[in-house]
């Protein structure tokens, strides 16, 4: 995934925003018309004292997930990230102001070498994001 720098500021000293500039509407499957999105958007989480650069989820709720937090929950909240339309993610990223919120989930480190396993595993991000995109329309057909 490419990562956008904005205002000249390279990527690991820049902050996560609401500024949906700075954010990235990525189709889940790029092949399918109509394939619902996830809103992503590289940065450092404002309370973060490491200032460690993380890719981040928009959430339906406006509120921020690292991808590895994202990775530890049950396929049950995959659509927390999901939007169905561009439309609908521009009116909630339009919605926000102010400092990001970051959903603070703690994160081990089996946690993380899971991610980084999975994500190694993977042959491409195209293959990670249409993965999620079956779990995502599993999750839908249980509700």
């Amino acid at each position: 995934m490419a990562a956008t720098i904005r205002r000249g500021q390279p990527l690991s000293m820049r902050n996560l925003t609401n500024d949906y500039k700075d954010c990235q509407l990525i189709k889940l499957d790029p092949s399918e018309r109509g394939s619902p999105l996830i809103v992503a958007q590289e940065g450092c989480a404002p309370d973060d004292p490491r200032c460690r650069s993380l890719l981040f989820y928009l959430q339906r709720d406006g509120k921020w997930i690292n991808e590895i937090a994202r990775s530890t929950r049950p396929d049950t909240e995959c659509g927390d990230i999901v939007f169905e339309t561009a439309a609908e993610a521009l009116r909630l990223l339009a919605g926000l102001s102010g400092r990001p919120i970051v959903r603070q989930i703690d994160v081990t480190e089996p946690d993380t070498e899971a991610y980084i396993a999975k994500a190694k595993s993977l042959s491409s991000l195209e293959q990670g994001y249409r993965e999620f995109l079956v779990r995502y329309r599993a999750a839908q057909k249980r509700k």
